[in-house]
């Protein structure tokens, strides 16, 4: 499978546990108690992703480019994080 960026968004919930989520790969998510933990779960959630969309003979969505990423704007502070995929 070639190379793929997506950005990551994280935040951190009320009860303390990180929530994960890349918007351009519909259905990739994770939850955790860490950061890393989150981000080990959301780069094999985009791995599965990406191979779903490439066995189906689909091409995988685009990425967006960071400043057309949803903000921390009404919400808590969400953290972007460039995930590598290969």
């Amino acid at each position: 499978m070639p190379d793929a960026c997506y950005y990551s968004l994280i935040e951190r919930d009320e009860d303390g546990r990180f929530l994960g989520w890349i918007p351009d790969l519909p259905g990739a998510t994770a939850s955790g108690f860490t950061e890393d933990e989150v981000i080990h779960q959301l780069s094999e959630s985009a791995r599965q992703r990406l191979h779903d969309f490439l066995m189906s003979g689909q091409q995988p969505p685009p990425a967006r480019p960071v400043g057309e990423l949803p903000s921390s704007e009404g919400r808590r502070e969400v953290r972007r994080l460039l995930l590598l995929i290969g």
